[in-house]
């Protein structure tokens, strides 16, 4: 008897200290994820110093919770623009056995490669994580946002209706709302964020875009109505960066709104903590967009273009320019400076602009790699369709040289299709080489009378050697032989391509 009652005692002794060890566990598990919500908080929040300080202080338990911190370092490096350190921190959590990890690391990777202009490995890397977990929304999202990119809109628009008609939610909205952006058109665009709206009077993020959808369509007082809402709601949760970001915008289209005290549509406090709380809750479906540089005013007007002059000039259509009180350039990877017009040609609608502070030399598209356009050559041409404010990186259409025009004027005809948003951006042909530069306001009616065509479907380009007429450059050497697909081209080119913003009064 006295020996069971040892055993006995022995037996809860050990229980007692299973037990232990399980509250302990639990404890520090419930601990770890208390602590990654609130670094997901900052991040959400840009507070992205206080994020890493908090990161740095976490005591990591096992291989999992490790994973998890790599991904958070991942993003806020995306964040900041720096991809390559970004994918090294994905990469270290690829290799695990757990799927959800797995699936968070190959989104990740995908993000950083469409960043880095290299959009069959974003598609390869959001197939990947669509397989692990098809129910997710963001690695759709990437998919159909490289696939816009890259020219192939069939695939982009089928899985953007699909995600639509089931998950009406912001990240959905502002993916298909940027969808029909690049293709101007704004009016689906629009309706897609008011609906959304309707429904979600205070998303942040979607007043956010609708503010500059309401801004180049000519709605100035809707356009300050939204991004009132967004600056109130960053200066009460304490994000500096953004709040001055939106107070800036205000004040580019409106000089003296806050000479007077404003009133806005209340935002009541409850509901901005549970806008935050949502957004942490979502955190792993938010798709992560790099912090690029801001423009200093609010622009009402945009084109595309691209960096010469051994980075201290961008060319572009002089209509995109012409009448701009100020003019902002920002290349492909994010860097943003103020620019002048240096010189222009009206005849050939052609326009140089000097950059206030130059780009690297490495950027710009030298004079021997400019080359005459051959009928029925393969083309594509890179630039920021639609309004150009809701794509970070630039779009290809792909098509041939259909038929020149004029030598004399340098104008020919193609096939790849040119939108509002395109005019002055670059057209390349497989080689690599600049044969034009999109030109979208020309004249039907006379391209019918000199023609005898009507020139449906078609794009308008300026032949690349017209550029000597208004910006001097050595002759075209001979292209080399090599070819390249639209994928490798884009990569090689993107951070040559700008995106020219104008405020016009």
């Amino acid at each position: 008897m006295h020996l069971v009652c040892i055993m006995l005692k022995k037996v809860n002794f050990f229980s007692l200290i299973i037990l232990l060890i399980f509250w302990i566990n639990h404890s520090f598990a419930a601990s770890f994820d208390t602590k990654l919500r609130d670094i997901r908080g900052e991040i959400n929040r840009d507070n992205l110093t206080e994020a890493i300080k908090l990161l740095k202080k976490i005591k990591i338990g096992n291989e999992l919770q490790q994973d998890k911190i790599n991904i958070l370092f991942g993003d806020i490096y995306l964040k900041i623009n720096q991809s390559s350190k970004a994918e090294e921190f994905y990469e270290k959590s690829f290799f695990t056995t757990n799927k959800g990890i797995e699936s968070l690391s190959l989104v990740g990777l995908a993000e950083v490669k469409l960043i880095q202009g290299k959009l069959n490995k974003a598609i390869e890397f959001s197939k990947r994580a669509i397989s692990l977990n098809h129910d997710a929304i963001r690695p759709k999202i990437i998919f159909a946002i490289a696939k816009t990119r890259i020219g192939e809109v069939d695939e982009a628009i089928k899985i953007l209706n699909e995600l639509y008609s089931s998950r009406k939610d912001a990240e959905v909205a502002l993916a298909i709302s940027d969808y029909y952006i690049s293709f101007d058109d704004t009016e689906q665009a629009l309706k897609i964020l008011e609906d959304y709206l309707n429904r979600t009077p205070n998303n942040i993020k979607v007043l956010d875009q609708i503010a500059s959808l309401y801004l180049m369509n000519g709605y100035k007082e809707k356009a300050i109505e939204a991004k009132l809402k967004v600056f109130k709601f960053h200066e009460i949760n304490k994000n500096k960066n953004k709040a001055q970001s939106a107070k800036t915008w205000i004040m580019s289209v409106d000089p003296t709104y806050f000479d007077e005290p404003v009133k806005v549509e209340k935002i009541e406090e409850n509901e901005i903590k549970d806008y935050v709380e949502e957004e942490i809750e979502n955190y792993d479906e938010n798709k992560v967009t790099p912090r690029y540089e801001d423009f200093a005013f609010a622009p009402n007007g945009s084109g595309s273009g691209f960096i010469v002059g051994e980075g201290k000039y961008v060319i572009t259509n002089f209509h995109v320019v012409d009448g701009a009180k100020r003019i902002a350039v920002r290349n492909g990877t994010g860097k943003a400076t103020e620019a002048i017009v240096s010189a222009y040609s009206k005849d050939y609608d052609l326009a140089i602009l000097e950059l206030k502070d130059p780009y690297p030399k490495k950027f710009s598209i030298d004079s021997k790699d400019f080359a005459d356009p051959k009928i029925g050559s393969d083309v594509i041409s890179i630039g920021y369709p639609g309004i150009g404010l809701t794509f970070e990186q630039p779009t290809i259409t792909q098509g041939i040289v259909s038929k020149v025009l004029s030598d004399q004027e340098g104008i020919f005809l193609t096939t790849a299709a040119i939108n509002q948003g395109n005019s002055g951006g670059p057209i390349f042909n497989l080689n690599g080489k600049l044969v034009g530069v999109s030109f979208a306001s020309l004249d039907k009616l006379n391209v019918f009378m000199d023609t005898g065509q009507i020139p449906t479907d078609m794009g308008f380009a300026i032949k690349s050697n017209m550029i000597k007429k208004v910006f001097q450059h050595k002759k075209s050497i001979p292209i080399k032989s090599i070819k390249f697909d639209k994928s490798t081209i884009y990569e090689k080119k993107l951070p040559s391509i700008a995106l020219i913003v104008v405020l016009i009064k």
